[in-house]
């Protein structure tokens, strides 16, 4: 599964069902604004990161490809992931997608390419295009449709390897139904307050690795977050490590990667210091499991997770209307 590191006896890397290994500690660039991630990129390269976490949407690869130029390490020494955004699900527009990333990113190809949603958004170049009352304008392209053209750009070299985002159980088994190419990943939101044991297994069956975005929980819903519970906080202190590591070492030790991110240079530095837990430190940490997501796009009237049932997100998207036409301008 992975190589260990001798200090911690955690896995440096797991490996891919392409044979590929894939660090398993990743620099997130989510949520980070263009001018600090460039420098948080380079100083993340510098602290002995080797794997970067970039996306279309994230609208900093541009900065994220300098701050890679100025680390001075080698692109082939660098895992790069990208991925497809939802209004470029049409087949047409994927090589093409990837393209842009690849020039802003400064490089020839990705290691791995994911698909970032299930969910299409009506084909342009709006990020978030809007019907005229302010509600997401979805398209009618089914997610098999898109990853078929994903698994084209195999033959081009320009992506190593495919995989995707935010897919559910059910999602993929109707995509292993119906593709040849077994994702090298799947990218979802995952930490102690969201354990998502069975989707763990799940992809374990099947050679899909599992990725942790938003490790530490995230504050887009104003929150507390999985890092600010009083029970992470005292298992670190028991052990001595930093709330992060705690639950960076806790990702990891369950076999899948993570992705934190920061843009503070002493938080970069230490994310990537996982090691192992105590059974009885991960037993608690266990314990904190509430099915609580900190990113779900309700407002778009797709049910992703099919959790909410597509009535309610019906009615979040159309409530929401109003309010997309002043923040979702790009």
């Amino acid at each position: 599964m992975g190589s260990t590191t001798a200090d911690s006896s955690l896995a440096s890397h797991f490996t891919l069902n392409t044979g590929a290994q894939i660090p398993a500690v990743g620099f997130g660039t989510w949520q980070a604004a263009p001018h600090e991630v460039e420098k948080a990129v380079e100083v993340a390269l510098k602290e002995g990161y080797r794997h970067i976490d970039c996306a279309a949407i994230y609208r900093n690869e541009n900065e994220v490809g300098e701050g890679i130029r100025k680390s001075g390490v080698p692109r082939k020494d660098i895992f790069i992931t990208g991925k497809l955004w939802n209004s470029k699900h049409a087949p047409e527009d994927v090589e093409s997608a990837l393209d842009t990333s690849l020039k802003d990113l400064g490089t020839d190809y990705v290691d791995l390419y994911l698909m970032h949603w299930p969910c299409a958004f009506r084909p342009g170049d709006k990020f978030f295009p809007l019907q005229e009352d302010g509600v997401f304008d979805l398209a009618d392209i089914d997610y098999v449709t898109t990853y078929k053209a994903m698994e084209k750009l195999l033959e081009t070299g320009k992506a190593k390897s495919i995989g995707v985002s935010n897919f559910n159980i059910r999602r993929l088994k109707d995509l292993l139904s119906r593709t040849d190419v077994v994702p090298a990943t799947n990218q979802v939101e995952a930490h102690p307050y969201l354990t998502q044991p069975d989707l763990l297994e799940f992809c374990r069956s099947k050679g899909i690795i599992l990725e942790a975005y938003s490790p530490l929980g995230n504050n887009q819903t104003g929150e507390p977050r999985t890092v600010d519970d009083k029970l992470v906080h005292e298992v670190a202190k028991k052990l001595n490590m930093d709330p992060g590591v705690v639950l960076g070492s806790w990702g990891v030790q369950r076999g899948t990667v993570v992705l934190p991110k920061s843009v503070t240079p002493s938080r970069i530095a230490s994310n990537l210091q996982v090691k192992q837990i105590p059974e009885a430190e991960l037993k608690q940490l266990n314990s904190l499991e509430k099915h609580k997501r900190f990113n779900f796009p309700a407002r778009w009237g797709y049910d992703i997770f099919d959790e909410a049932g597509q009535a309610a997100v019906a009615k979040v998207a159309r409530d929401a209307a109003e309010e997309n036409k002043a923040k979702f301008t790009v």
